[in-house]
């Protein structure tokens, strides 16, 4: 059984977070968010700070993209997952554009991304990695003039799909002619019991 020392110190824990989100600014959705993780009793959060547009591992469908991330501070204990799926029910979020980090893991994240701020470029300047064919094409500063070229043909393929009238005022229901039922075939208007009646033989007379 806990004594009430260990109760009490439980009772002043609280439980980090770091909260990343991909192309939807969490400012706009705040008070939904802050709704949400009152569920653990939310006792600190603090203001969305944007991160360059690039790609980040946590989102590696979305390509170069907008993010954002911030901290939250909860009285009660809950995992990750839990937060996730919180935030997808209550705030509206997309679970694939939403990754939440631990305090451990948050802080080990910063490590690698101070490591990699003491390196020229990119962490594959090594000695030992700099060799590697192809490998500057990857994460140098060769993949950061790719990554604007893959900027801007998005651009493009948005600006033609909002030029376009069929597109941007039509209505699906109007492009697309509505699916036939059994209710719409053909139906028979004679009932099959005495409408017609079968052909006799006709009866030979006696000899």
């Amino acid at each position: 059984m806990k004594s009430l020392h260990a109760y009490i110190a439980e009772r002043n824990t609280t439980y980090d977070f770091r909260i990343k989100v991909a192309r939807q600014n969490p400012s706009e959705i705040m008070e939904e968010i802050k709704n949400a993780l009152n569920a653990y009793e939310l006792v600190n959060i603090s203001k969305p700070k944007s991160l360059p547009i690039q790609e980040h591992r946590e989102f590696p469908n979305w390509g170069p993209c907008e993010c954002w991330q911030f901290e939250a501070e909860l009285a009660y204990p809950v995992t990750t997952p839990q937060i996730l799926q919180l935030l997808k029910t209550r705030a509206g979020l997309i679970s694939e554009s939403v990754y939440v980090y631990g305090k451990d893991e948050a802080d080990q994240n910063d490590s690698f991304e101070a490591y990699g701020k003491d390196h020229t470029g990119s962490l594959l300047l090594d000695s030992e990695l700099k060799d590697v064919p192809g490998g500057q094409d990857l994460v140098g500063d060769r993949r950061k003039d790719n990554m604007l070229k893959v900027l801007e043909k998005q651009s493009s393929k948005m600006v033609a799909l909002e030029s376009n009238p069929e597109l941007t005022s039509t209505r699906a229901d109007e492009r697309t002619k509505p699916a036939s039922t059994t209710n719409q075939l053909p139906q028979g208007t004679k009932s099959p019991v005495g409408s017609k009646q079968n052909k006799l033989p006709p009866v030979k007379g006696k000899r």
